[in-house]
């Protein structure tokens, strides 16, 4: 059953208040303030500059994604723009906001813009399994932990494997998942189809075996980049910390943010990374200052960087999110799929 946008609105707070609920509700303020105090405020500061580099690299995949019709600095702006809609806006409405203006480009087409960013949210799915099991592979942690690893990593193989054959032969994928997902109570294929045809026909963009390869390789290179950001940010926090427990946290980071929630993502962001640190045995409380000052820093470098795409595109916030609306019913006419389908299955 699809919820109203209310609906939607009011279960992602719920859902946001229970994981900040759940981050802070043994938290001791004062030692969080003093993480904060005693913290290597320069590393902060370079981390914030891998984001923007990181960004940047986001959007030389969204052009790669779109076969070059979209210029890498159009890509750019238009990316920071959906961010600061999502930063701002819930149902991640950004995603429309970010193909309606790229859909404005002579050379591009909303539906095609929206379906290239069904494919960076399934290839950086894939890329958020693959640095989650290696990490847990590298890491000394219990056996359990390296035995998860194992088994994400063979998942996101798997999931390679799925994307490269569904963007030669699409039909051959659609019948399997179809026939798969029928097995769920209450899903017949007939739904399921209508399920996975979006997320199929979008991969059409990579069918070509150069962009495939290019769209793997930028995405690989972005969440690495994330990760030692991620890690710079940790050492602002503690004195010596493993590469490896940078890319822990984002990966970690990356899983929390697929959780339907409030704008941006807060709370389960935050719970999910201070989760994986308290489990490597770092402090609680300095986890929980990392944690959010790592959020603020994403936050504000796509919030700043937004609000200045706004003013080269020359469009108002408003404005943007007032036409995303008008978009999102036309999404709704086409084979993409919407936001909320986008949100309710983690994209």
């Amino acid at each position: 059953m699809k919820l109203k946008r209310w609906q939607t609105i009011l279960a992602g707070l719920i859902i946001s208040a229970v994981f900040l609920y759940l981050s802070l509700r043994r938290a001791n303020l004062d030692a969080m303030l003093e993480a904060f105090r005693s913290a290597r405020y320069q590393y902060i500061l370079l981390s914030l500059l891998v984001v923007i580099f990181s960004v940047f690299i986001r959007a030389i995949r969204w052009s790669v994604l779109t076969q070059g019709r979209l210029s890498i600095g159009d890509a750019f702006w238009l990316f920071n723009i959906g961010f600061l809609v999502n930063n701002l806006l819930p149902a991640r409405i950004g995603e429309i906001s970010r193909a309606m203006l790229a859909g404005q480009r002579p050379a591009m087409h909303f539906s095609s813009a929206l379906s290239s960013i069904v494919v960076e949210r399934l290839f950086d799915m894939v890329a958020v399994v693959v640095m989650l099991g290696i990490v847990l592979i590298v890491l000394p942690l219990p056996s359990w932990a390296t035995g998860a690893g194992a088994l994400m990593g063979a998942i996101a193989i798997t999931g390679i494997i799925i994307l490269a054959i569904a963007a030669q032969k699409p039909m051959i994928i659609l019948n399997a998942g179809s026939w798969i997902l029928a097995i769920l109570p209450r899903v017949n294929r007939e739904k399921a189809r209508e399920f996975l045809t979006p997320f199929v026909e979008g991969l059409g963009g990579v069918a070509d075996l150069k962009t495939f390869i290019l769209g793997a390789f930028w995405t690989a290179v972005a969440w690495l980049l994330s990760g030692f950001g991620g890690w710079l940010m940790l050492l602002a926090f503690w004195e010596a910390v493993p590469l490896a427990i940078g890319n822990l946290a984002i990966a970690a980071a990356g899983l929390g943010i697929a959780v339907p929630a409030a704008p941006s993502g807060v709370g389960p962001f935050e719970a999910a990374v201070i989760g994986v640190l308290t489990a490597a045995n770092y402090e609680a409380d300095t986890s929980r200052s990392y944690a959010f000052t790592l959020h603020a820093a994403n936050f504000l470098v796509t919030t700043v960087l937004g609000l200045i795409g706004l003013l080269r595109e020359g469009v108002s916030f408003g404005q943007i999110t007032r036409d995303a609306q008008t978009a999102k019913k036309e999404a709704s006419t086409q084979s993409v799929p919407s936001p909320d389908i986008m949100q309710e299955h983690g994209l």
